[in-house]
């Protein structure tokens, strides 16, 4: 165990492993995804690592001499295993929030636009703009809400559910009024049939 702990060993694990994980964990704040098995994580964080180490080189390579010593080894260090793949890590979550370069990532089986196990996650994704919807039961009922900033929807397989921040009733003619007083909800996915989004034009409707 003391073999692994030296500064040697550290060096290399941080260098070929921590900065994909870096990579990883900076990604995952702009994708929706389930936690993939451990040894996809392993190959993942390895393949990251050796892209950030060919642009770290790439980098230093371009950069004047002098850089090294004006830095300093400690610098640059952090600078490759932290602040590089932070900074790598932005720019692929970004890139997969918005479906580019989707032929690129799957060339190098990497998770591409719907990184998630889930048709529900990836409904609820960071990016899901507010909107009215329309749940509906196994019963047949239905509650019409409202998912904005404030609401919420998790997906965990035991305790999943559905906040929505405001409830509104409709009338026979189709419109839409706040209850009063006003409403929010807390809803249980266990007994949810369906969830409908409603477009602008089906709300100004």
């Amino acid at each position: 165990m003391s073999n692994l702990l030296n500064p040697a060993t550290f060096e290399f694990f941080a260098t070929y492993l921590l900065a994909g994980y870096v990579i990883i964990i900076v990604r995952s704040r702009f994708v929706s995804t389930q936690r993939p098995a451990t040894s996809d994580v392993l190959v993942e964080a390895v393949i990251f690592s050796l892209i950030n180490q060919l642009l770290f080189r790439f980098l230093l390579w371009l950069a004047p001499a002098r850089w090294e010593e004006v830095l300093g080894t400690q610098t640059l260090f952090f600078t490759q295993v932290l602040l590089l793949p932070g900074i790598l890590g932005a720019l692929f979550g970004y890139n997969l929030s918005k479906g580019w370069n989707e032929a690129f990532w799957r060339r190098l089986s990497l998770p591409i636009a719907r990184p998630s196990q889930r048709a529900y996650d990836f409904a609820f994704s960071e990016d899901r703009e507010v909107g009215f919807v329309i749940v509906t039961f196994g019963d047949g009922s239905q509650v019409f809400g409202l998912f904005g900033e404030h609401s919420l929807a998790a997906s965990d397989a035991e305790h999943g559910d559905i906040y929505l921040e405001r409830i509104y009733d409709v009338s026979e003619d189709g419109q839409w009024q706040e209850t009063t007083p006003p409403r929010s909800a807390l809803m249980s996915l266990k007994d949810m049939k369906s969830i409908e989004f409603l477009t602008n034009e089906d709300s100004n409707d």
